[in-house]
């Protein structure tokens, strides 16, 4: 099973890092790569970590659209750079069970990955 995480964000990437564990496998790719073409995704992605750092804001909604479109059944955890209104609508509307801002809370956001991978394990 495969954690997909979107992101160039050091200090996330090595969070994520220190949580994944067999049976899951961490593929990290550029979310702002997305925007030019989707990097062919590893087989097997069942959850997916965006982190909008480093996109414009004017082209999230793009990006989540086809973060979407190629992965619509998996979860999809978003990570803003910043809280505003729009983020998180754009979260919930492109169907993000989770929503979480930087500064990550370290401690609540292991907790919410931890109950996400286990869930997904459990579903096969």
């Amino acid at each position: 099973m495969v954690l997909l995480l979107l992101s160039d964000d050091a200090a996330l990437v090595s969070l994520v890092r220190g949580i994944v564990e067999h049976p899951w496998e961490l593929v990290r790719q550029s979310a702002a790569r997305y925007l030019d073409h989707l990097i062919s995704a590893p087989p097997n992605v069942r959850l997916v970590i965006f982190d909008d750092q480093d996109i414009e804001e004017g082209d999230r909604s793009r990006l989540l659209g086809q973060i979407r479109k190629h992965f619509s059944g998996d979860p999809l955890l978003y990570v803003a750079g910043g809280h505003s209104d729009d983020n998180e609508k754009r979260a919930r509307t492109n169907g993000a069970p989770y929503y979480v801002c930087k500064p990550l809370p370290h401690e609540r956001f292991i907790h919410v990955l931890q109950s996400f991978l286990q869930t997904l394990e459990l579903k096969g």
